[in-house]
C-alpha cells in the first residue's frame, strides 16, 4: 500500500492554530489511475492543482473527483499550534499519521518536497521516531516534487476540503466523504478527534474517526 500526503495550517491567534496532513491510501492497482484522474483535472497554464488557488465552483468539481478515486484518506491534525513552531506541530501531526499508515501495512508514504532543508527536517524527525521504535523500517518516507507526482493532488483536495469544513464551509468535505472511506485520527494535542461530521447532519461517513 502507498499514501500520498501533504498539509495544510490555519494560523491564528492566541495559538489557537492547526497542523493538519492527510494521506490517500492506495493499494498498488490505484495510484497510477489515481494519478491520471488528478492529471486530468489540470487547467491550462497550470502545474500543479493547488486547492488554495482554485475557485469555489472549481473545488466542489475536484472534491467530486477526488472521491471517484475510491481511496482512504486519513486525516491527522494537532491543535493549539503557536504560529511559531509550526515545524514542531508538524512533526507531531506527521508522527500519528505515520504510526496509523503503519497500521494499515502501507510500505511507502510520499510527502510533497517543501524544499532541501524543510524536507531535511522531516528526515531528521523520522529519524527519530524509528530510534524510538514509533515507525517501522518496512515504511520508507520519501518527498517528491508536487508538479510532478499527480496523486499528491489528492491529498492536497483532501486536506483542504477538511480544512474548510473546520472553517465553517462543509460543503466540499462532504462531496469527498461520500463513498470515501474517512478516518479523522484522535489530535496528539487535545486527544480529540477534530471531526467534521457534526456539521454534516445527512452525511453517512463509511468509517468513524479513530484513535491513533
Amino acid at each position: 500500500m502507498s499514501a500520498f500526503c501533504d498539509e495544510s495550517l490555519r494560523c491564528r491567534v492566541s495559538s489557537t492554530g492547526i497542523y493538519m496532513i492527510s494521506a490517500v491510501v492506495l493499494a498498488p492497482h490505484q495510484v497510477q489511475p489515481a494519478r491520471d484522474e488528478m492529471a486530468a483535472l489540470l487547467l491550462a497554464g497550470q502545474r500543479k492543482l493547488h486547492w488554495r488557488n482554485e475557485p469555489a465552483r472549481r473545488r466542489l468539481s475536484l472534491a467530486r473527483r477526488t472521491a471517484a478515486i475510491k481511496a482512504e484518506v486519513v486525516i491527522a491534525t494537532w491543535c493549539k499550534m503557536d504560529n511559531a513552531r509550526q515545524e514542531r506541530a508538524r512533526r507531531k501531526a506527521q508522527q500519528t499519521l505515520l504510526t496509523a499508515l503503519a497500521d494499515r501495512d502501507v510500505t511507502q508514504a510520499v510527502f510533497e518536497s517543501r524544499g532541501p532543508e524543510r524536507d531535511k527536517g522531516d528526515i531528521s524527525g523520522l529519524a527519530g521516531m524509528r530510534r524510538a521504535g514509533a515507525l517501522p523500517d518496512s515504511l520508507r518516507v520519501s518527498h517528491v516534487a508536487g508538479p510532478a507526482e499527480h496523486a499528491l493532488w489528492a491529498a492536497d483536495v483532501a486536506v483542504g476540503a477538511f480544512g474548510a469544513a473546520l472553517d465553517g464551509t462543509p460543503t466540499f468535505w462532504a462531496e469527498l466523504a461520500t463513498g470515501t472511506k474517512v478516518t479523522i485520527l484522535t489530535c496528539g494535542q487535545c486527544m480529540l478527534p477534530h471531526d467534521p461530521a457534526p456539521m454534516l447532519p445527512a452525511l453517512h461517513l463509511s468509517a468513524p474517526a479513530e484513535s491513533s
